[in-house]
């Protein structure tokens, strides 16, 4: 189903208003101001019937909206390049993506709201308008603006000011938003054109300050120069959140494992260094739909045991402080910032949302409670628990009971997890001052068993005591599961050290496979570890010795079903199926007798892409992004190396690779006889997928089959390609031209 959908990520004015960052919005979605509408869609939906439904959505008449495609720039920013045209209005959205951002997965839109225009605005260019508030510290977006090309910068200084109502002749220091670190000064007497502006750039402009002013920012440390406070924006800090709900599913030691978290166990954000926490706790309890005032955040701080515990919150006072400062000060000795996500459900008193917490006075110390089931062999979280530092850790046992919703008086035994190694019972006579308790200890605790429970938990091979579960967890290493291909999901799962990887394998097929079948809705049998490990490995070698340094695994999942009887009789392929473009990939899993030749494999391939019979096919082997081998129909099955990978396609087609280093998807290009150059190049721009724009930015080259030799770029029309002595070895290299002169894309050539 997932194959069947677009994303479609949708910027509005409003996502440009209040946006802090390069370009028109950020799109990285683990950035705290990730601030775009995304929209998941049939790829078959027309534009016709997407653009009725987002001006249903935003209540503006579907007449007034006007979609912009947001490209990818060679100097790696983002920006509107041409709208969509109206008389696409039948096309498909995956048409549109394919045409207009073929190099993109996704497609990127700014929504422009609009009133009537006239003919000659298809001439104009649109800018968009960004205002440095040297007082603030902020950017704020001003929209878009037509501006025409043989127009002076300096005739819209009064636009400009009107845009942020100042006075029409306040004078302004505009600027051009090139890239991060290329922010350069616009002449006014100078014409757009002259200053090569296009489709999507950005102004950026401030007040011209006086003397005075410009030494009271610089009094105040403050940055008053458009390029400097750029400069800043480069500056990037992870926070990463972990909240009650990640700490509650943690099975393991502290909160989470920050050292290597399972996938989803954090919430990490990208922001920047100049934030301010008021910013940043007004953001982050948003994505949660929570009110900020109800949050209240602490910072983790790494114990001389190597652990890592909520220390202190962060002070309300430190409100207009930058995330950069409050790292600094309050873990100064790590590189990311770590914070616990406190929430409070009521006022106290009906006063204050939070309890009184004052370092070195511990007259409210928060604990966080975990419980262990000898029935299910796990841990539970329970979240956090304010205690009084004088009170005895009996006067808890009612409110522990309570957390598990248990009769007030079952007995417990209550045990403090100090550090791994270290899990010691506590004395519910002593208070916890005399239990040396203090924010961010962790206390675990379990029903007291009688006599004859520890036996029978103990006859069937289960643990029925905490310190004896936490010596296990020292056996266990978390291993990464990876999908060999696109489309299915990375998870991680925590496996004894102590394990072969044949006992891994069995658990996995016996376990795990079971609950991502469930998940993925697919068969467990059709689960299968590529070559990093092998189905049915007997090998003897630990998972602790096996992946010390790299405990990542891939596995694949297949059309047909996997078992242990036909993997010995049947062979298994996973095909590349090239479409008209390169673009055009599609998986083709096969299974066939070991004996079997390679026209069965092209028949498979013919019924799964309902093909005509009378379609010749070529299947080949790829290594290192180069065609290694074309197969004959008449060899063998038996002999294709099981992890090779392979590649199908209709005559005829072509590849990808670097000179020296290749790269990409290898594909075959007919040269005809007697074909100018002019023509080749058509046919090879559109077997590339490429627009004009793109295409017009490659230079072609040919690639001798000796590395020595020397390149020969190709730039007359008129030569006939099939005149040259070229080998079935040599190669035509697309080198696109930009900043990193990278050879991005050869094609293999067939004489």
């Amino acid at each position: 189903m997932e194959k069947k959908l677009l994303t479609i990520e949708v910027i509005t004015a409003e996502n440009f208003k209040s946006y802090q960052g390069f370009d028109l919005a950020d799109f990285d979605r683990h950035s705290l101001f990730f601030d775009v509408h995304t929209y998941k869609v049939q790829k078959i939906k027309t534009y016709n019937v997407f653009k009725k439904d987002i001006s249903q959505t935003f209540n503006i008449p579907s007449k007034q909206i006007r979609f912009w495609v947001l490209v990818e720039r060679t100097n790696k920013t983002t920006r509107p390049d041409v709208p969509i045209p109206e008389s696409y209005f039948n096309k498909s959205m995956e048409e549109i993506r394919a045409k207009m951002a073929p190099l993109q997965n996704d497609l990127r839109l700014y929504m422009e709201e609009t009133d009537e225009r006239n003919d000659k605005e298809i001439r104009n260019i649109i800018v968009f308008l960004k205002y440095f508030d040297p007082d603030t510290q902020t950017l704020k977006g001003l929209g878009h603006l037509y501006v025409q090309e043989f127009d002076k910068v300096g005739d819209y200084t009064s636009i400009l000011c009107k845009r942020k109502n100042f006075p029409t002749k306040t004078p302004l220091k505009i600027y051009k938003e090139i890239k991060p670190d290329m922010i350069e000064e616009m002449n006014p007497k100078y014409t757009f054109k002259q200053l090569e502006t296009q489709n999507g750039d950005i102004i950026c402009f401030r007040k011209v300050l006086s003397n005075w002013k410009n030494n009271l920012h610089i009094e105040d440390n403050r940055i008053h120069e458009i390029p400097t406070f750029y400069k800043l924006l480069s500056s990037i800090v992870t926070v990463n959140v972990v909240t009650a709900e990640k700490f509650n599913k943690h099975q393991g030691f502290d909160l989470v494992n920050f050292v290597k978290p399972p996938v989803s166990k954090i919430h990490s954000y990208k922001i920047l260094e100049n934030t301010t926490y008021g910013t940043f706790k007004e953001k982050v309890p948003q994505c949660f739909n929570i009110p900020s005032k109800q949050v209240r955040f602490w910072v983790f701080a790494e114990r001389q045991n190597q652990t890592i515990r909520p220390d202190l919150p962060i002070p309300e006072s430190y409100f207009n402080k930058s995330m950069k400062e409050i790292r600094k000060e309050m873990a100064p000795q790590q590189n990311e910032l770590k914070l616990y996500m406190e929430v409070a459900d009521k006022l106290i008193n009906g006063k204050t949302w939070f309890p009184y917490v004052e370092e070195n006075w511990n007259i409210n110390i928060i604990v966080f409670l975990k419980y262990f089931d000898p029935d299910t062999q796990t841990l539970e979280g329970l979240g956090h628990l304010y205690v009084q530092e004088f009170a005895k850790v009996e006067d808890y046992t009612h409110v522990f009971c309570k957390r598990k919703n248990f009769p007030l008086n079952v007995p417990l035994k209550i045990y403090e997890e100090i550090k791994p190694g270290m899990i010691e019972e506590m004395n519910p006579k002593y208070t916890f001052k005399q239990s040396e308790i203090q924010n961010g200890d962790i206390i675990c605790f379990q029903k007291a068993l009688m006599e004859n429970e520890i036996q029978e938990y103990t006859k069937s091979g289960r643990i029925y005591g905490i310190p004896r579960y936490y010596e296990s967890l020292t056996l266990l290493t978390v291993i990464s599961f990876k999908p060999e291909w696109q489309g299915y999901f990375e998870f991680d799962l925590m496996l004894n050290k102590k394990l072969t990887r044949y006992q891994a394998c069995i658990l996995f097929y016996t376990s795990f496979a079971e609950a991502v079948a469930l998940h993925l809705n697919v068969n467990p049998y059709r689960i299968r570890f590529t070559n990093t490990f092998p189905l049915f490995d007997t090998s003897e070698q630990t998972l602790n010795q096996a992946y010390l340094d790299a405990p990542i695994l891939y596995y694949e999942i297949f059309d047909l079903n996997i078992t242990e009887s036909n993997l010995e009789e049947g062979k298994f392929f996973k095909i590349i199926w090239l479409g008209n473009t390169v673009k055009d990939e599609e998986i083709i899993d096969i299974c066939l007798q070991k004996d079997g030749i390679v026209s069965e494999i092209i028949e498979e391939i013919l019924k799964k892409m309902t093909l005509s019979s009378n379609i010749k096919i070529r299947l080949y082997e790829v290594m290192n992004h180069k065609i290694q081998k074309e197969y004959k129909e008449t060899e063998l099955i038996g002999r294709i190396h099981e992890f090779m990978t392979l590649y199908a396609e209709a005559y005829s087609t072509f590849n990808n690779m670097d000179p020296m280093q290749t790269h990409g998807i290898p594909f075959k290009f007919v040269i005809k006889n007697g074909e100018t150059f002019a023509d080749i190049k058509i046919r090879l721009q559109f077997r590339l997928g490429m627009n004009k724009t793109e295409f017009a930015r490659i230079r072609i080259a040919i690639i001798p089959e000796f590395t020595y030799k020397k390149l020969e770029y190709l730039e007359d029309d008129d030569i006939i390609l099939s005149e040259k002595e070229l080998s079935s070895t040599d190669y035509l290299g697309l080198d696109h031209v930009d900043e990193t002169e990278s050879m991005e894309k050869i094609t293999y050539i067939r004489g």
